[in-house]
């Protein structure tokens, strides 16, 4: 990571050891202007993505990839499509259900963000109800930037979480 004077620095583990990652790649993607890799920290079952301007040091290992199939997430296949759509910001981690109250006017934003796989209901001249399946952490970011147009109602989670962080950057300015 970046520090302040802005060169890239190694991660360091609790021992001041910089940190070395095996990782399983599987596909590179461009997004919201970045680069990322598609791959699993052979630590975990799971997907992980990573910043391909950050990565430094690599060194290709005899041993084969970890095969998709055992990796949380991507074990049948990467619909590529769906899983940008459901990792936003490419946090990595579980996709949920979220239900949130869209203005009918920015429902061109919201396809373009999560795609077509998404459910509107409860439609008024004015309003619409959106469910998508995404990642809440990318989530809460997202419905923070367009806070003004949404409001999340559903996981409870997630609203007290959206909340907790409006209140928190409300104190920031008084």
């Amino acid at each position: 990571s970046y520090d302040i004077d802005k060169k890239l620095h190694p991660r360091k583990n609790s021992e001041g050891e910089v940190r070395n990652y095996i990782i399983n790649p599987y596909q590179i993607v461009a997004t919201n202007g970045r680069y990322y890799l598609i791959c699993n920290y052979d630590k975990y079952d799971s997907v992980s993505h990573y910043r391909l301007d950050r990565i430094t040091n690599i060194k290709l290992l005899d041993t084969p990839a970890k095969p998709q199939r055992k990796v949380k997430g991507i074990e049948n296949g990467l619909d590529l499509p769906k899983h940008l759509a459901e990792h936003l910001y490419m946090f990595a981690g579980e996709s949920v259900a979220v239900k949130f109250i869209a203005k009918r006017y920015i429902v061109t934003d919201v396809i373009d963000w999560f795609g077509k796989d998404i459910k509107f209901s409860d439609a008024t001249d004015d309003e619409v109800t959106v469910t998508v399946k995404v990642n809440p952490i990318a989530m809460k970011m997202w419905a923070l930037k367009y806070s003004r147009h949404i409001r999340v109602i559903f996981p409870q989670s997630l609203v007290d979480e959206i909340k907790a962080d409006i209140d928190f950057a409300k104190k920031n300015y008084e």
